[in-house]
């Protein structure tokens, strides 16, 4: 009997998953990329989702990763890309970042264009239990929600919600105006007649952090227009939304979160820390998807609930637990070896001990399970389009209340940044195409882009194949010192290609080569014509 469940036991922990990359046969059409999904169309508005958050931790933290060595589950590739291997604008997404630049100015301002909430402000709930706070009305009848900093961690909620709210903003995704404000007592009135009393509203202040001048520091985020859905689940799809079809696991701006988490140390990605709402007119209306609840990025999630290990493991793991229970607990984990900073607004937010390929999100998120490396390339390109002086613009915006913080989070930020760009970059060959000249196509290596001051010496194994992936060249080329080259399509190549040639480019760092090679899929027409009609991670 102990035998079979040692069996069984190892059979759980060493099984993988089956992965299915793109073929090396695959074929292009000959047309323009997609560059918006048709993922808007009028719809009759959903019901809301029945969403326990009980039932989705235990499903999440225990029953999944108990079944999931029982079954052979395929990873494919995304499946919400265009043909250049990027995320068409959508329901889910807007390209900003990379797709234009970004002023620290407007990093700053991020979506916010309704401003923060007028004062006089009436408390229409007060909300003791979890994170305390409020919902309230200003004087125009905007509503907000309204968090405050923890007692022990001043400000470590309203400077981490505020750069990370705009952060994921300028990645492309669809977030609430958040707003950093100042309140005092005085400035919070109960609605007569209603539910809650001046009590609540004592109770509530009685649980958050104060400042010595009798202030109170909080974020307010603007309610999001029409109506909540409910959370967008981490697997399948909205069956009562026929603009959604693309299993949630296998859409790459959601699988993103891995990079994108790991680098601002958002461990608390969840479902409910995101929502549809169905926005327009009954019946001329669509769901649209939104991320929110920031708050807790940069550590400020192991700081409140003590988790030095926060962004190391799971809450809960198997593997982990088998792990202790097979070394007595001696097995010392990097993340022992980190301490919380001097600030009470930063916590123990670091890069000395963070390894991005490492990085674990609180609760298992199926999509960040899912990700590939060429989904860790796509957000590493959009995190490499952050420069320092954007990000810094934003860190001292954020009005971190101790000397010294703002400087720390912002070299902090920096050095992640350059470790997300270094690991990320590394998992896939790191061309970009530029576009065709005349007959020769310029190929841009982005790891030389991002991270111009490595000394590394680069070189290109570049082979060019026909329709069905047969060799029919390859010569070999070494990088001058610049970021860009060039590969010339010769003609005879071309003819034997039978118009239809796809053009592999295998990257190698000091000798080093990348796991997988870069493809170009070009289309010719007669003399001249050239069109680079696909390209794959």
């Amino acid at each position: 009997m102990m035998k079979t469940l040692c069996v069984l036991v190892a059979a759980f922990l060493l099984i993988s998953y089956r992965v299915t990359g793109a073929s090396p046969h695959d074929r292009f059409a000959d047309a323009e990329p997609v560059r918006q999904a048709d993922d808007s169309k009028p719809i009759p508005a959903p019901q809301a989702a029945d969403f326990s958050k009980n039932f989705y931790i235990v499903d999440v933290v225990y029953r999944r990763p108990a079944t999931a060595g029982l079954k052979l589950v395929p990873k494919h590739v995304a499946r919400d890309i265009n043909s250049m291997d990027e995320v068409p604008g959508s329901s889910w997404f807007t390209p900003r970042l990379g797709e234009h630049a970004i002023s620290g100015e407007e990093l700053v301002q991020g979506p916010g264009s309704t401003g923060p909430p007028e004062l006089p402000i009436v408390v229409l709930k007060a909300k003791p239990e979890g994170n305390p706070g409020f919902v309230i009305s200003d004087t125009r009848g905007k509503k907000y929600i309204v968090k405050f900093d923890p007692p022990d961690f001043p400000g470590i909620e309203t400077t981490t919600d505020f750069i990370v709210n705009r952060l994921f903003w300028a990645f492309g995704y669809n977030v609430p105006e958040d707003y950093t404000i100042r309140l005092r007592r005085d400035d919070l009135r109960v609605a007569p007649g209603g539910k809650y009393s001046a009590a609540d509203v004592d109770q509530v202040l009685s649980l958050v952090a104060k400042s010595a001048d009798g202030a109170y520091r909080a974020t307010a985020s603007l309610l999001i227009g029409g109506t909540y859905l409910g959370p967008a689940m981490d697997t399948g799809v909205r069956r009562d939304d026929p603009n959604d079809t693309i299993e949630h696991q296998d859409r790459r701006v959601l699988r993103a979160m891995h990079a994108f988490g790991a680098f601002l140390n958002h461990s608390d990605i969840r479902v409910d820390n995101g929502g549809d709402f169905y926005q327009g007119d009954p019946g001329k209306g669509h769901v649209v998807h939104y991320i929110l609840d920031f708050g807790e990025a940069f550590g400020g999630h192991g700081a409140e609930h003590h988790r030095l290990d926060d962004g190391f493991e799971h809450w809960f793991s198997y593997r982990t637990a088998a792990h202790n229970l097979a070394t007595l607990g001696l097995d010392v984990q990097p993340w022992e070896r980190i301490e919380y900073t001097r600030w009470k607004s930063v916590g123990a937010f670091e890069a000395e001990v963070f390894d991005p390929r490492k990085w674990k999100e609180t609760y298992p998120y199926e999509p960040i399970r899912r990700s590939q490396p060429s989904d860790d390339y796509w957000a590493a390109k959009i995190i490499g389009n952050l420069t320092r002086e954007s990000l810094q613009a934003l860190v001292s915006a954020a009005e971190y209340p101790e000397a010294g913080a703002a400087e720390y989070v912002l070299d902090t930020l920096w050095r992640r940044r350059e470790k997300v760009l270094e690991a990320y970059l590394g998992e896939v060959s790191p061309i970009d195409a530029v576009g065709f000249v005349q007959d020769t196509l310029e190929l841009r290596d982005m790891r030389r882009h991002f991270l111009p001051d490595r000394a590394v010496t680069s070189r290109y194994e570049i082979t060019f194949r026909d329709a069905g992936g047969k060799q029919l060249e390859t010569h070999t080329m070494t990088s001058g010192g610049g970021e860009t080259f060039q590969v010339l399509l010769p003609e005879p190549v071309l003819e034997r290609a039978g118009g239809y040639v796809r053009i592999d480019v295998w990257a190698s760092v000091d000798g080093k080569p990348a796991p997988s090679p870069a493809q170009f899929h070009v289309r010719t027409h007669g003399l001249g014509s050239r069109r680079l009609v696909g390209v794959v991670h």
